[in-house]
């Protein structure tokens, strides 16, 4: 198969190295217009997230993909060859195939089983269909490996505990303060992982939410429903902070919101402040962690969080691998086929063209024949047809899952001469 799967995880990385190759939207469209107008790259899907920059493709040589990806990275990010050098993934064929069914169940997610990325993964692959940048052979393996996610998440209950990454987050500030009851939260953002943040919070009866963002109408309906839960203006995210013990920020900014020297001026009166930045790129200057009494946490340190309630889920592993083979298999045969599916269609447009002519070179003759006889003749006639040709085409699609596929495909341009 020519699919390869390239690009930075959280497996691999910094978050400093993530932060500099994440797809921005303006980034995205560019990099699919590179890609579109290369004669290497096919079809392709990239999937950006807080965790990961990768790219999904289907290539016009395996052989030349590892080079030609490291270079579109560095070229594209501007980084050395050292910075990408030993913190990129490379798998290719069934392996890339594999990847990104895992990628899709969660196995691959900093929390394992976690639901997040699975939506995030068909948002990539509808943001590529836009682009017109995918075809037919990215766009099943996405929705088999969509459908197969969705299947096993039901049949093995793998997500129905709250692990995302916005539980960890809420998770590690339980660690930090014991209970959260009485203390109040300035949630920045209200994206995927705020709106989750949030939830958790209420679960946890929390004093006081503070959601900070641009738009009031976003959380309106939020507002109506919880007393609890005040507005703020975007504006106003750095004097929000003397009335808070944690804050946790997750904007789609690409760049910091919060700035050290601006920090410092509204934390002369205030003790302590807890922050958990979930955003990538980093919404929080991380030198702001230096200032007294504050105590700043970002994606990678919650590891240790996401590592204990990894092995909660362990035992599902080899349950979920095998269904994951299983659809694998059905894919693979699908993808050997290929060759075979323009000649299949061939066989059918000639008989049924074969069909017409000859139906109506018949009615013509038989012209004196009552309206139902003729009905019933193009039936039989046309039942005849289909089920000459059932079998060969069966065994050409057996030839094809069996890795025969253009050698049958050449043998059909030969033998019939389509």
């Amino acid at each position: 198969m020519k699919i390869v799967a390239f690009g930075i995880n959280h497996k691999n990385s910094t978050i400093e190295l993530r932060e500099k190759v994440a797809f921005s939207k303006s980034k995205l469209q560019k990099a699919y217009h590179l890609m579109k107008n290369s004669t290497f790259v096919e079809e392709a899907v990239v999937i950006s997230t807080c965790n990961r920059s990768e790219i999904i493709a289907f290539v016009e040589d395996t052989a030349r993909a590892e080079m030609w990806f490291k270079n579109f990275y560095t070229e594209f990010f501007q980084l050395s060859k050292d910075e990408l050098e030993g913190h990129y993934i490379l798998k290719i064929g069934t392996e890339a195939v594999t990847y990104l069914y895992e990628v899709c169940c969660g196995l691959d997610s900093l929390v394992l089983g976690e639901d997040q990325i699975l939506g995030q993964v068909k948002e990539a692959h509808n943001t590529a269909l836009e682009t017109k940048v995918t075809g037919k052979v990215l766009n099943k393996l996405f929705l088999e490996a969509v459908t197969t996610a969705k299947e096993i998440k039901t049949k093995t209950n793998i997500s129905e505990n709250p692990l995302s990454i916005s539980y960890i987050a809420v998770k590690q500030l339980e660690k930090e303060y014991g209970s959260l009851k009485n203390t109040k939260v300035l949630v920045v953002g209200y994206g995927e992982m705020s709106r989750l943040a949030v939830e958790h919070l209420l679960d946890k009866n929390v004093e006081k939410i503070y959601i900070c963002n641009r738009r009031k109408e976003t959380v309106e309906c939020l507002l109506q429903k919880n007393p609890s839960i005040e507005y703020v203006d975007f504006n106003e995210k750095y004097e929000s902070l003397q009335k808070v013990d944690i804050v946790i920020s997750a904007t789609g900014a690409p760049h910091y919101i919060y700035h050290k020297k601006e920090f410092e001026k509204y934390m002369e009166e205030k003790r302590s402040l807890c922050i958990v930045d979930i955003a990538l790129p980093r919404d929080i200057d991380p030198t702001i962690d230096q200032i007294d009494g504050v105590k700043l946490f970002h994606i990678d340190q919650l590891q240790d969080i996401a590592n204990e309630n990894m092995l909660l889920r362990k035992n599902l592993m080899k349950e979920i691998q095998a269904y994951i083979k299983e659809a694998i298999e059905e894919y693979h045969g699908w993808y050997q086929c290929l060759p075979i599916y323009p000649k299949i269609q061939a066989i059918k447009n000639y008989s049924q063209q074969l069909t017409e002519e000859e139906l109506d070179k018949m009615f013509k003759k038989l012209s004196h024949i009552p309206e139902k006889d003729r009905e019933t003749i193009e039936i039989i006639v046309r039942s005849l047809v289909k089920k000459m040709w059932r079998k060969p085409i069966l065994q050409l699609k057996d030839a094809g899952t069996k890795g025969k596929g253009e050698e049958m495909a050449t043998f059909v341009d030969e033998f019939l001469g389509l």
